[in-house]
């Protein structure tokens, strides 16, 4: 060995040395294998190679009139200027590509002949188009906005670390993210799985989570990190991994070429959702298809991927609340639900289930709270708080599913009508005001707190009155403002029935109402009368910065379509004794003033 070293040209030393280098600070890699596609010449692997050339070395170093630029580099850089990624959620800020990363760029950005070495000239080669560009897939162009970001120093923080000492992933000795840092070019199945030059295996986004770790994906744990069902390129995964587990962040994330550029979704965000939750089955329930019912929430059809992950009170660019009467509408997937946290734990009125996990919300007092507990969420209602309660664009009340009642207290800050405060509520933010409520169906008391979602939810799911087997949630229903059963508030009369008032009877039995337990004229108006229950009742509740508990108690807040003052002018109901009270107004053309009960 010591005689061929001595026959050795310094140069040629100074080249083995330098590979050798190269090689020994991947730890896990000391020795390259010409068996991957960066094997360019006769005898490689891949379609792009060359047509005679059978060293393998050359095509991107070379011991002699190599660029000046380490390791011994063999290729002409590109002088095409980068667009690079950026994102309103990072702290770091990539510029123009630099270091090892302007190497790889040299052949991926496409704009570069493969074969046009330093050293040798041009080399013959094959697979590659009319300029001896590559093309396909192993192109990321000069747009990187769409691939994960690199030539910037990490800003750590509790979700962004660096990667601990000997991993296989590292920092260039700027301290820099280069392609280097995931990628091993002289390895390519060190991940056999993917094929990708990993610099390990990537199962369950190990290579990702050196660096990512995502609140609340470990710690809950989410159901995008643990669930075994099958998701393979089939249906949309790009990996090889066949799981939705061992996918892990690739389930949702592209680091390259991503279609929705910002926080590299594979999709626009509500059909990168659709790849699991829509039709392929993956999920136990297809969402997505609670998206085509007459009512909706806006996420395909007002303002698609209009969501932005920065939203917040204190962001001086996405309010949220909107306090802008102009702002645009929308309601995304993300909006309510976290990936990273989502999961199937079950929880108890107000507090949202673990398919709420990990989701701020606004409280009773308008101020933003962050997720708690276990399961780590906020009540729901503080997230429905987020769009139906401060907004200034708020559509009502010439909103998507017109007429509304005109109410004589007008008012549409959810926030506003659920508080506690308020002369009377239905029971959402805590229990209500009444302790006389003789209607109201097992298991409810008036003791019992209640979801948004007991009203607001899908009309075929396990919320209706009669369950069905469809998924939870307000995504969709076929009754309008996306109510679990009809309740209808477009006339002022309505024969009644079971099915009629299916909303209203689900928690207040019927049979009750009409024997007048609670009221003594209820069967009188409601089957005499033939007057709807929203003509004298306002189902969220009566603020009080506008009513007061003389005329506003028992959910009472008159609309005024259809109800007007009585001959003295006055418009109310006087709550006079359990079940008893008396009315001043003028309703189904006869003046009340007052009328006893």
């Amino acid at each position: 060995m010591s005689r061929v070293l001595a026959r050795l040209t310094p140069l040629a030393l100074l080249f083995i040395m330098a590979i050798t280098f190269q090689m020994r600070t991947r730890a896990q890699a000391p020795v390259s294998s010409p068996l991957n596609k960066h094997n360019l010449s006769v005898s490689g692997l891949g379609t792009v190679r060359a047509t005679a050339t059978t060293e393998i070395c050359i095509f991107c170093h070379a011991p002699h009139n190599a660029s000046p630029a380490p390791p011994l580099w063999n290729q002409g850089e590109s002088g095409v200027t980068y667009t690079p990624y950026s994102s309103t959620t990072m702290a770091g800020s990539p510029g123009a590509p630099t270091g090892s990363a302007k190497l790889c760029l040299s052949c991926h950005d496409g704009t570069v002949a493969i074969g046009a070495t330093l050293s040798r000239g041009s080399i013959a080669m094959t697979g590659l188009n009319a300029a001896s560009h590559l093309t396909g897939a192993a192109v990321l162009g000069a747009d990187l906005s769409d691939d994960h970001p690199i030539s910037f120093v990490p800003v750590t923080g509790p979700q962004i670390v660096n990667p601990p000492t000997g991993d296989p992933v590292k920092l260039d000795p700027h301290g820099m993210l280069q392609c280097r840092s995931c990628h091993d070019p002289h390895q390519q199945d060190l991940d056999s799985v993917t094929h990708k030059f990993l610099v390990k295996r990537n199962t369950q986004s190990a290579l990702c989570l050196t660096c990512h770790q995502k609140a609340y994906w470990s710690t809950t744990p989410s159901s995008h990190r643990v669930s075994t069902k099958p998701f393979t390129a089939l249906q949309g995964a790009h990996t090889g991994y066949t799981t939705v587990a061992d996918n892990g962040c690739e389930n949702c994330h592209k680091p390259h070429t991503a279609r929705n550029a910002s926080r590299m979704l594979k999709d626009v965000e509500e059909k990168t959702c659709d790849a699991c939750h829509g039709l392929s089955g993956i999920a136990a329930t297809n969402i997505s298809a609670e998206f085509t019912k007459a009512y909706r929430h806006p996420v395909y059809s007002v303002t698609p991927s209009a969501h932005d992950a920065s939203e917040s009170p204190a962001s001086a660019r996405f309010k949220l609340p909107e306090t802008s009467a102009t702002a645009a509408r929308h309601a995304e997937c993300a909006d309510c639900h976290n990936p990273h946290a989502s999961h199937a734990a079950a929880a108890t009125a107000p507090k949202g289930s673990g398919r709420l996990a990990g989701v701020w919300g606004i409280d009773r007092n308008g101020l933003r709270v962050e997720p708690a507990g276990s399961p780590p969420s906020v009540s729901e209602y503080e997230i429905c708080f987020k769009c139906h309660g401060d907004s200034a664009n708020k559509a009502e009340p010439t909103g998507p599913s017109p007429p509304y009642p005109t109410r004589q207290a007008p008012q549409f800050n959810k926030r506003l009508q659920f508080d506690p405060a308020n002369p009377s509520y239905h029971p959402v933010e805590a229990a209500g005001r009444s302790t006389f409520v003789p209607s109201l169906v097992a298991p409810w008391t008036t003791g019992s707190v209640i979801y948004c979602t007991d009203c607001h939810d899908n009309d075929s799911g396990p919320k209706a009155p009669a369950p069905g087997s469809g998924p939870a949630g307000p995504h969709g229903s076929n009754y309008k403002h996306l109510l679990v059963a009809r309740y209808d508030m477009d006339t002022g009369t309505m024969a009644e029935s079971q099915a009629a008032y299916a909303l209203c009877y689900k928690c207040h039995s019927r049979t009750s109402i009409l024997s007048d337990a609670s009221f003594k004229e209820h069967s009188r108006h409601l089957t005499i009368a033939a007057a709807p229950c929203s003509v004298c009742h306002d189902p969220h509740g009566i603020s009080s910065t506008q009513g007061t508990t003389t005329n506003n108690s028992r959910l009472i807040n008159f609309d005024t379509r259809f109800v007007s003052p009585s001959s003295s002018g006055r418009l109310r109901f006087e709550v006079t004794g359990a079940g008893r009270g008396q009315c001043y107004l003028t309703c189904h053309g006869r003046d009340h003033d007052p009328r006893g009960y």
